[in-house]
């Protein structure tokens, strides 16, 4: 009876010690880093199937990765603990892996390590992702924007796929947010100009905010360009809300459903990546609870470890399933894409949860990881979208346009210096941009371009003037008397063109020659030494025919030699005199003479009529041509023009004569400004090639310039935008538009009325002008003259008369003398 109590009892005191020491497992869970809130939160959310307990592994300033091991050792030991969470640390996965104890990391890691379990995918995994993406789109460019190690592994990757150009942009962090800025700016405009469509951000929260916003002012987030996002938990959902205009999709890698919503946390939050890993760590665990229970204290952790690898369970980042050597396999990225509110026919007000969201998100596709085939890994679901509708990408925002002064496309006004903003300027580009500006509902603000050329491709490829203003990233746009050629179409896009120019050569109009003796011009020199030769032959020989000539009446006064010039003379100017020729042959002589000064003296009054009453102009160039003939007059054009590469590159021969004259003759005939050509073209015998709109305008404005053609090599004068942006074609359609309806004509007309000046190229009864004392002065002259020479005549006549009486006088005397001696 006693042996049977006793065994009695010994069963109970067993049975108690069995119940007691299963009732009093607690799991000894370590936590790596500051992972230990957030397991902590989790904990008290959902918990555990058995009582636990947790411990911060920490190691107090290890001397070296040596020392930081063995302190894990004594750490681990000495708490007995059973299973690891949190980010992998080097040491601690080393020293885990030989005391046999699992450890359930959170992050990536470089090592295969047999008791180490990852639950976030290997990095390579992600990449093979995108490189298939890649090559299921059948890319062949693409931007890689990455601001840490990883991106540098990811365009490893890309660049295995040797049918695709990979450009690689590197984020550098940093506190000065405005140098950030700067950079990424700088990196799009390069990608803008390598025609690149395709960007893949791999960047954190801050720096994937900055690159949108940069791409959006330099109007990048729309057509055609594509975006893809590397968002494994959600952190960019925050972002996408404040980019709702945009008209592209944002394609979104996730190991989540992006914008999903689970009870562990919000949609907001930025550690929801952290905090979803950190309960699947917990579900795995509480997985793998039941078996470790049953065994020994000291056997808990291997068979944790053990029944970690053969687990499948579902997790809020989606199906976990670990490999042999512990990384996570057979799991699936999602891809999502997003589109902005904006450019979207919805009645938001009726979608709660898009409005909520602030943007309309698709679910497109998966990648498969553990598929072998390129068509197997990417499965792409049928999606219906919504209709869209296209915003233009400027609308509401205000755009940077950089002009250059030149009269009548872009001026100052006289008192700009006391306005602001756009209201400093004037001109027929100023009115354009204004007009296109009302019609696509967009706000502008004109600047003008530092270096004051219109653009050209320097020696190192870089470009200078208005285009590299685009290039840079600086401008929206740019609205000028910027020609449309193959080099700059290379470089930026152009509108339709707003007008036609062509190439002609503006010169100061020569001065007229003012002399006193203008009424000799009728006739030329030759003419007038002709005519006094005739006058002298005329006159010698109708005085010897009266002397030997046969006359008719006795009576009738012959003509001496002197009355016979005084004829001739005063025939010729019509007036009458004492004698006349009395013979046969004289009066025929006479009659030819009359005649003769009948014709002449008719023409030359006709002709004096014109030369004193009509302005002329005698230009020494009369066409472009001519320019090439000669090398009195120098002529030139601006540097790093248009128009100087014509003249470069033509093949034309007088053009080719003309720009080796300006280039290697006489290098100082090119000018660095329009304003220094119409300087040199003032200041007399220079010729200046430019536009045929400015010098239009030039010689309405200032009526000492003139134009000469014939006009040449026609261009078109367009709105200029980056490469590849999309809202050129709306800024043609606007141009289209203001053309159909006549505006561009009224602008035209408002900036090049008629010119007020003389033609003087085309005399007419319209531009005849009185006579002026200068004109006819030397027919005073001559009038003086001849007063002068006949008072001259008169008192030296008076003078022979005074003498040959005073002789005569003398004489008489002398002979009464004689009379009176002799008596």
């Amino acid at each position: 009876m006693e042996h049977r109590i006793f065994f009695l009892l010994l069963g109970v005191i067993v049975t108690f010690c069995d119940v007691t020491s299963e009732e009093t497992f607690r799991l000894k869970i370590g936590i790596v880093g500051t992972w230990t809130p957030v397991f902590d939160e989790l904990l008290r959310t959902i918990g555990l199937s058995h009582p636990w307990r947790i411990y911060n592994i920490t190691t107090a300033k290890p001397k070296s990765q040596y020392d930081k091991m063995l302190k894990v050792k004594d750490f681990l030991t000495d708490n007995q603990i059973d299973v690891i969470l949190g980010p992998y640390d080097d040491a601690t996965g080393i020293v885990a892996d030989k005391l046999r104890v699992p450890y359930i990391c959170t992050t990536g890691s470089k090592r295969n390590l047999n008791y180490t379990f990852q639950i976030l995918p290997p990095l390579e995994d992600f990449s093979q992702a995108i490189f298939d993406m890649t090559k299921s789109y059948q890319w062949d460019k693409v931007s890689l924007f990455y601001d840490d190690l990883r991106g540098v592994y990811i365009m490893e990757q890309l660049l295995t796929n040797h049918d695709m150009m990979v450009k690689s942009w590197h984020v550098k962090g940093g506190s000065d947010i405005k140098a950030v800025e700067k950079q990424v700016r700088d990196h799009l405009v390069r990608m803008r100009q390598a025609f690149v469509q395709k960007s893949i951000i791999f960047c954190s929260k801050e720096h994937t905010e900055i690159i949108l916003d940069q791409a959006r002012s330099l109007a990048m987030l729309s057509q055609p360009s594509e975006w893809f996002f590397y968002d494994p938990g959600d952190q960019l959902v925050p972002v996408f809300k404040n980019f709702p205009d945009v008209f592209v999709n944002f394609t979104v890698f996730g190991l989540m459903e992006f914008d999903s919503r689970n009870e562990i946390a919000s949609v907001d939050d930025s550690r929801r990546l952290n905090i979803s890993l950190a309960a699947d760590s917990l579900r795995l665990l509480n997985a793998t609870l039941p078996k470790a229970v049953e065994v020994q204290r000291n056997e808990a952790a291997f068979t944790i470890a053990e029944e970690l690898r053969k687990i499948r369970i579902p997790g809020y980042t989606g199906d976990i399933e670990f490999g042999p050597n512990g990384r996570r396999y057979n799991y699936t990225i999602k891809l999502s894409e997003i589109e902005g509110l904006d450019s979207l026919q919805i009645f938001v007000t009726r979608h709660h949860d898009v409005w909520k969201r602030g943007f309309l998100l698709y679910h497109v596709g998966v990648w498969r990881s553990h598929s072998n085939s390129l068509e197997d890994k990417i499965h792409f679901e049928e999606v219906k979208r919504l209709n869209r509708n296209y915003s233009f990408p400027l609308k509401g925002r205000t755009v940077s346009v950089v002009m250059i002064l030149e009269k009548p496309f872009t001026m100052q006004k006289r008192d700009y210096m006391q306005r602001l903003g756009n209201d400093r300027f004037e001109g027929f580009a100023v009115d354009l941009i204004t007009e296109v500006a009302k019609m696509l509902d967009f706000n502008f603000e004109i600047y003008l371009v530092h270096d004051g050329k219109f653009g050209t491709k320097k020696e190192n490829g870089e470009w200078n003037g208005m285009i590299g203003e685009l290039l840079a990233g600086n401008a929206t746009m740019l609205v000028a008397p910027l020609s449309i050629n193959s080099q700059r179409e290379e470089a930026v896009d152009f509108t339709k063109p707003f007008m036609t120019r062509y190439i002609s050569v503006l010169m100061r109009v020569p001065k007229s020659e003012q002399s006193y003796f203008e009424f000799l011009n009728p006739l030329h020199h030759n003419v007038w030494y002709c005519t006094f030769g005739a006058f002298m032959m005329v006159s010698v020989i109708l005085y010897f025919l009266e002397r030997f000539g046969i006359r008719q009446n006795k009576d009738y006064p012959t003509i001496s030699f002197r009355e016979s010039f005084w004829f001739v003379f005063g025939s010729l100017l019509q007036g009458n005199t004492d004698s006349s020729p009395s013979t046969l042959p004289g009066r025929i002589l006479t009659s030819a003479w009359w005649f003769f000064a009948l014709i002449l003296i008719s023409s030359y009054t006709a002709n004096l009529a014109a030369f004193l009453t009509v302005k002329k102009i005698n230009t020494p160039i009369k066409s472009v041509t001519d320019l090439a003939s000669q090398t009195k007059i120098k002529y030139g054009t601006v540097k790093s023009s248009g128009i100087m590469f014509f003249f470069k590159n033509t093949n034309i021969e007088h053009f080719a004569k003309m720009w080796a004259q300006m280039s290697e003759v006489d290098p100082s005939s090119m000018v660095d400004s329009t304003d220094e050509g119409f300087k040199k073209v003032k200041d007399g015998n220079y010729a200046f090639f430019w536009d045929t709109t400015v010098n239009k305008y030039k010689t309405i404005e200032d009526c000492q310039f003139m134009e000469i053609g014939p006009h040449f090599d026609p261009k078109g004068f367009g709105i200029g935008v980056p490469p590849g942006a999309i809202y050129r074609e709306d800024l043609s359609m606007a141009i289209l538009k203001l053309s159909d309806t006549g505006m561009l004509h009224q602008l035209e007309n408002k900036w090049w009325p008629s010119r007020s000046c003389p033609d003087l190229s085309k005399p007419s009864a319209d531009e005849t002008s009185e006579l002026s004392i200068d004109s006819v002065a030397g027919v005073f002259f001559i009038l003086l003259g001849g007063i002068a020479l006949a008072g001259i005549v008169c008192g030296f006549e008076h003078f022979a008369k005074v003498v040959k009486k005073a002789a005569k006088t003398n004489k008489v005397e002398k002979r009464g003398e004689k009379c009176e001696w002799k008596k």
